[in-house]
Formats: structure tokens, sequence, C-alpha cells
């Protein structure tokens, strides 16, 4: 629940950022900017950007602790995107912006 709350703190910023130093049609580009590096941050650490023979060696590698540490990492990561893209959408689609 924290980083839900972190993501959409995250959202209103980009919002009032946009409104203040651009146009409001700019929000929904700038919350899915911030919804896309979370989001790639997110796959970097959960591995899903290498091959099995890679994804193997790591994972024989790794701890138990490094493998809690680095996918609690990633779905943090993937929680503070979501409300970004979900603010995204809205002004995109329902807002016309």
């Amino acid at each position: 629940m924290k980083y839900f709350l972190i993501g959409m703190g995250l959202s209103i910023i980009g919002i009032l950022l946009a409104i203040i130093f651009w146009d409001v049609h700019m929000i929904s580009n700038i919350t899915s900017g911030i919804g896309f590096i979370f989001l790639i941050v997110a796959c970097i650490f959960s591995g899903a950007f290498v091959n099995g023979d890679r994804m193997r060696a790591n994972l024989a590698m790794e701890t138990k602790e490094n493998w809690v540490q680095r996918n609690k990492i990633a779905w943090c990561s993937l929680v503070m995107a979501v409300p970004n893209f979900a603010v995204a959408f809205i002004f995109y689609y329902y807002l016309g912006y």
C-alpha cells in the first residue's frame, strides 16, 4: 500500500508540473513516462530481459535473501507504475487530452 501511495504522489507531482510548466495536454505524457520508468526497473530486476541460460546462471548463483530482495524491488516498482498508467489512461482517453 505504501508503494501505491508513493506512485500516486508521483503522478500528482507529474500533474502539477505539467500544469505549471507546460500544458494540460502533457499530463498523459509525463505520467506515462514515469510509469514506463518504473516498468523498465521492474523488468530489469525481475530478469525479464535476459535469456534462459543467463536466468539459470543467475538463479544458481544468488542466495535466497538476494532473490527475495530482487523480487521485492521488482514488485514495488510495478506497484508504483500502476497509478501513473491509470492517471495517464484517464487523462488521455476520458478527458481527451
